[in-house]
């Protein structure tokens, strides 16, 4: 019977070990099962965030072109001269149309110019970049302006990561793509453009011509910008491919992949690279071979790099801090000297009368943000050294009360002295005097103003700024506005009693 009981025991306690194993193995294929599918999730997720179109131009023309080049062992650089000058001058005429066009005329509108010529050739070169068309790199360079550093709303944010900020903005779709998609159509309103939304003939007569004039030129820019966005990639195809292959066959006596390769993607690649630096390496501090300052605001990433080297790289847009405080401005500094191939070009531009109202910070703007900027820093720098108890904040002190305080015998080992009603415990220093300790004791419990201030020896600042370490408390003699009148002197703007006397009587009206 024992044996029975037992046998059907062990039947038991091995039927529940299957259990329990079979829902762990349930349990853990179910998680398994989970992992696979949050994989799987997020690379259907990559493959929809992926801007394909980008990521052809950006990423893999430019990298046939290279491994071509490298499995022919054919040099980066052409060998036609023709060939070499055409792509120097066609690498010129195409960034101007993109720094000029894309970013200071259709993004920033640091001038205005009626010439259709310019107008097109801004909007039809400016796509061989291979960047996007103006309404929508327009757009997101006008939303990294408005949201610099943010890291959902900066499109090339360099808190993301430096080689997010130089490449991987623009392969990559952003997470709140909705929000990008409604800021370009707020940007370039679409609407009503796509018909005859203006008409002559049935303009409010509250308008004068000026107005007219100026509402007919923003509508023609903005069925300029809607037309390149259309026909962006054909354009594109057009001046990157098509265009640099002509030429260079009938005009440089080349071959037509040679005008393919190097006036057509290498070139493209090389204004990539201009164009994207200014994003990445002029917003990343850390560089510091780029010699970064940020003389005009330092509370985004935006700097300037002062290395020539990177103003060369950077195609003249090295001074990111100076363009982020003054976007609409046509230049990228405001020195005559620095290399801004984008400001020359504009500036003979306008001379030549083909553009007007060119946009120009006053001088005297920029220079009151710089001394902003410096005394900001000075402050900060202010702040971490020891001034002294400020006097707003020191004990008043009556005469009597004094002379009882150095009187007691816990003080008799101590040097108190008065300056400028100011009560100094001067002990610490009497050792290292170079007057020597009976001049220290002499003065002791005493008013020593005269003799400090060249009675004795007129102290320097550094003297005065060491006795400021020193104070403990104010001599209250009675009188309310010497005591005001230091205060304000030291630690802020002095106004006149009279200005006061009508703030208080404000005051008291309120």
């Amino acid at each position: 019977m024992n044996e029975e009981v037992k046998s059907r025991y062990r039947v038991k306690k091995k039927k529940k070990t299957q259990d329990v194993n079979h829902h762990l193995l349930n349990h853990a294929a179910t998680i398994k099962n989970s992992q696979m599918n949050q994989m799987h999730k997020r690379k259907r997720d990559l493959l929809k965030r992926i801007n394909y179109t980008h990521t052809f131009t950006v990423l893999v023309m430019p990298v046939v072109a290279i491994v071509y080049l490298s499995r022919y062992a054919v040099s980066v650089i052409p060998q036609n001269i023709a060939t070499l000058w055409f792509s120097v001058a066609y690498f010129n005429l195409t960034m101007l149309a993109f720094t000029c066009g894309y970013h200071k005329f259709f993004t920033h509108n640091a001038f205005i110019t009626n010439s259709r010529v310019l107008q097109y050739y801004f909007a039809i070169f400016g796509t061989s970049m291979g960047l996007g068309s103006i309404k929508w790199w327009g757009s997101l360079h006008r939303a990294h302006h408005q949201f610099t550093d943010d890291t959902n709303k900066d499109p090339y944010s360099i808190k993301r990561g430096f080689y997010y900020s130089h490449l991987g903005w623009i392969i990559k779709r952003p997470k709140i793509e909705s929000f990008y998609n409604s800021f370009i159509d707020h940007e370039f309103v679409k609407g009503a453009i796509d018909n005859d939304i203006f008409d002559v003939d049935v303009i409010d007569m509250e308008f004068d011509e000026l107005d007219t004039q100026r509402k007919q030129y923003n509508e023609r820019i903005k069925r300029l910008i809607l037309w390149q966005h259309e026909v962006y990639f054909l354009l594109f195809i057009t001046t990157t491919i098509i265009i640099p292959a002509v030429i260079t066959r009938f005009y440089c006596n080349d071959s037509v992949l040679n005008g393919i390769i190097y006036p057509g993607i290498l070139r493209m690649f090389l204004c990539q690279q201009c164009l994207l630096s200014t994003e990445s390496i002029c917003h990343f501090g850390e560089i510091k071979v780029s010699l970064p300052t940020q003389p005009f605001n330092d509370n985004n990433s935006a700097i300037n790099c002062n290395n020539p080297l990177i103003s060369i790289l950077t195609y003249g847009q090295a001074k990111q801090n100076f363009h982020h405080e003054f976007p609409h401005d046509y230049r990228n500094d405001s020195s005559k000297f620095s290399f801004d191939p984008t400001k020359w070009f504009l500036f003979t531009l306008s001379m030549l009368g083909a553009i007007d109202n060119l946009s120009v910070t006053p001088s005297d703007l920029i220079t009151q943000l710089r001394i902003q900027q410096r005394q900001k820093v000075l402050n900060k720098v202010k702040s971490q050294l020891n001034w002294g108890t400020p006097i707003s904040k020191l004990p008043l002190i009556t005469p009597q009360e004094f002379k009882r305080f150095i009187a007691t015998s816990a003080h008799e080992d101590r040097i108190y002295i008065v300056i400028s009603n100011v009560i100094h415990d001067i002990t610490p220093f009497m050792e290292q005097h170079p007057g020597g300790l009976p001049l220290l004791k002499a003065s002791h419990g005493k008013d020593a103003t005269k003799a400090f201030f060249g009675g004795v020896y007129s102290h320097s600042t550094a003297a005065q700024n060491l006795l400021a370490t020193m104070r403990i408390g104010y001599l209250d003699n009675g009188d309310e506005e010497e005591v005001w009148n230091k205060i304000v002197k030291e630690e802020g703007e002095v106004q006149d009693k009279s200005h006061r006397q009508e703030a208080y009587k404000s005051a008291e009206a309120a």
